[in-house]
């Protein structure tokens, strides 16, 4: 009798350190937006704020590809942790790397891009 009581009061303390992560949450993150909290092969990240779109606008010729740096919140059991995501390479976090392969829409040549209108690419590579 004493044995099944002992394993529900473990999964107790268990499941409220669940209670930080967000309520829903995107299973697709070719798909992601700023503000939506998405599962990306074992962590779930929420892109907050693009904090550097140097990108070549469509149709013009650059000596510079550039870069987009997006600040992102990695949902932990212990509250959130904020991070940089680059489209310069993959960054560390838990026990792998997140990168960012794709933003979208390309840069037009006004160069403004609303914030609702960008959509990241993620992926992780973990367990290295």
């Amino acid at each position: 009798m004493q044995m099944r009581i002992l394993p529900s009061l473990i999964a107790i303390p268990l499941l409220a350190g669940c209670a930080t992560f967000p309520g829903t949450h995107s299973r697709d993150p070719a798909n992601s937006r700023i503000g939506d909290a998405v599962y990306v092969d074992g962590p779930i990240v929420k892109p907050i704020a693009v904090i550097e779109d140097s990108r070549c606008p469509k149709s013009a010729q650059c000596v510079w590809a550039g870069r987009v740096r997006v600040k992102m919140l990695w949902m932990r059991g212990d509250g959130p942790r904020e991070f940089i995501l680059s489209t310069e390479g993959p960054t560390p976090i838990a026990d792998g790397v997140m990168t960012l392969t794709a933003v979208r829409p390309e840069r037009p040549k006004d160069g403004k891009i609303d914030a609702n209108d960008y959509r990241f690419s993620l992926a992780f590579a973990g367990g290295l």
